[in-house]
């Protein structure tokens, strides 16, 4: 049983009053369980007042101790009031909640002393690791807020009838992974707006629709087009030029609306002379980057190159997304260790005023092998507070390492800054990378013991959490089949993998006749498929 302590006096029980719109009732109810979690019932005590405060800025809260003896909850807006409630209880009573079904209650009195005021510094926060974006408990408890909540748990940012990116098949008929449309064509432009205008009135509470570039680099090249982006210096020219337009007709009829777009591969450069008109938001994206080393560093060329166009597009728009890359989708399982350049990377984007964020994961696996519910759950936290300090976010991960495998937490850990430390050195990590690449095979022999011994240990000391060590041991089970090929281990890691719903690839799953030579010489069944 814990004791409420506010400003020196001490209370056991809470009455919490709240007004009457469906988030502040959800607020108010979400505050009461979990004060009655930890002994603190209802009744005569101290006094929660939790409301909707439209002085509050957006999805940010204040909690003050009033004069009178009353708790203050006040949030901006329907988010803001129910992020009020867990801010509280994280803030003040040390919960967490790590993962759907793990969460920390806390322990000893819950003290409130002064005044206690935070607003996430990126407004439209997605993620889509499985393991953690499929609950919509989680997602709410953690700042999610670009996926389907519904309204009374705050409700979310949403495209348009599904338009979320890559929509040119959509709005102008150009096939996805082949085509892009003529973007000088006034017929293509009103063709776009006139199912731009659809999607909008199909779904009208949307705040954003996509019209962005189809996923390949095919880009019209007749003589207006390219007039125009020689103009511009760059492919970007054009696409801004045809994205203001649609922008600029609906502005007046959805005047809450953002037109997205992407800085994507041949439009990542910005233009010379074209500005984003002001509901534009342009979704600048990292895929070319190394992610060994911070994005700032600029001794690595490839990420100079991106810091670049992210300043000059942060003059010339002043909605900028960032579609980030941080996991290997070359190969899910393996190691991909990116720890040490997150928070450093969360804080650069900010720093160029990032409203959005979206941290592509691995979206099609329903678990990972690797390090996955770790990563989701620290970019969670990041795209909330990007400016928090590297104590602050190494004590968030060590918190999700003891909670979630247990005692021999630590062992793990020692895992995770041996690999960092090693990719630190590494040339170029991108998103599409080959395990060995990235850490060096002789690497891993020399360690390969220590490495086995720290594995051995996390899961004898883990007690109920090692099922988690062994789904996460994957990542190294992996590693010593491409060490030593073994057809027999790899037939018991196939089945691990399928039993556990653990997926290799982005886009072949566990086909393994699709996946490149790592294996080959410990599934030589699969050779001639």
């Amino acid at each position: 049983m814990r004791t409420l302590i506010v400003k020196g006096k001490k209370f056991t029980a809470a009455t919490i009053r709240t007004g009457e719109s469906a988030q502040e009732r959800y607020a108010a109810a979400e505050l009461a369980k979990y004060l009655s979690k930890v002994g603190i019932p209802a009744g005569d005590g101290l006094t929660f007042d939790v409301r909707c405060d439209a002085a509050v800025p957006r999805d940010g809260y204040v909690i003050r101790p009033e004069e009178d003896g009353t708790l203050t909850i006040r949030g901006g807006g329907g988010r803001g009031v129910i992020y009020g409630a867990y801010g509280f209880l994280t803030h003040y009573a040390g919960m967490r909640f790590f993962m759907p079904g793990l969460e920390k209650l806390g322990e000893g009195d819950i003290t409130v002393g002064e005044e206690y005021a935070f607003t996430p510094v990126i407004e439209c926060r997605q993620s889509d690791w499985q393991c953690g974006n499929s609950d919509v408990d989680w997602c709410v408890k953690n700042g999610i807020n670009a996926r389907p909540i519904p309204e009374e748990m705050g409700g979310y940012f949403w495209c348009a009838d599904g338009l979320g990116g890559h929509t040119m098949e959509r709005l102008a008929g150009a096939k996805q992974y082949e085509e892009q449309p003529c973007l000088s064509d006034p017929e293509v432009l009103a063709r776009v707006i006139k199912n731009v205008r659809a999607a909008l009135e199909k779904d009208p509470k949307a705040g954003m629709v996509s019209v962005s570039q189809n996923d390949n680099g095919n880009y019209c090249k007749c003589p207006k087009c390219a007039a125009v982006d020689a103009e511009e210096e760059s492919h970007a020219g054009t696409m801004l030029r045809f994205v203001n337009a649609v922008a600029d007709d609906i502005a007046k009829d959805y005047p809450n609306v953002v037109v997205d777009t992407f800085a994507y591969q041949y439009t990542r450069k910005a233009p010379k002379i074209t500005k984003a008109s002001p509901n534009v938001s342009v979704r600048i994206c990292s895929i070319e980057c190394s992610f060994a080393h911070p994005l700032a560093d600029d001794t690595c060329a490839l990420n100079a190159e991106f810091v670049r166009d992210i300043t000059d597009w942060s003059k010339v728009c002043r909605r900028i997304r960032v579609w980030d890359y941080v996991t290997d989708f070359c190969r899910y399982i393996p190691p991909y260790p990116n720890f040490h350049v997150l928070r450093e990377n969360m804080r650069f984007f900010a720093d160029h005023g990032a409203y959005g964020m979206y941290p592509e994961g691995n979206y099609t696996s329903p678990k990972s092998g690797e390090f996955g519910e770790l990563r989701c759950y620290l970019l969670a936290q990041l795209m909330m507070d990007p400016y928090m300090s590297a104590t602050d976010y190494y004590a968030l991960m060590d918190e999700f390492l003891a909670a979630y495998y247990g005692a021999g937490w630590r062992y793990l850990r020692a895992f995770i800054d041996w690999t960092c430390g090693e990719a630190a050195g590494c040339e170029r990590m991108s998103c599409w990378e080959e395990p060995f690449s990235i850490i060096p095979a002789a690497a891993y022999l020399a360690m390969e013991d220590t490495i086995d011994g720290w594995w051995d240990k996390a899961e004898e000391l883990a007690g109920d959490r090692a099922e988690f060590v062994r789904r996460s041991r994957l990542q190294w089970r992996y590693i010593k089949l491409m060490l030593h090929p073994d057809p027999e281990e790899g037939k018991r890691f196939m089945e691990t993998l399928e039993k556990e719903k653990v997926q290799m690839t982005e886009w072949w799953g566990n086909d393994w006749t699709r996946i490149h030579d790592d294996l080959k010489e410990s599934f030589p069944q699969k050779e001639d498929a």
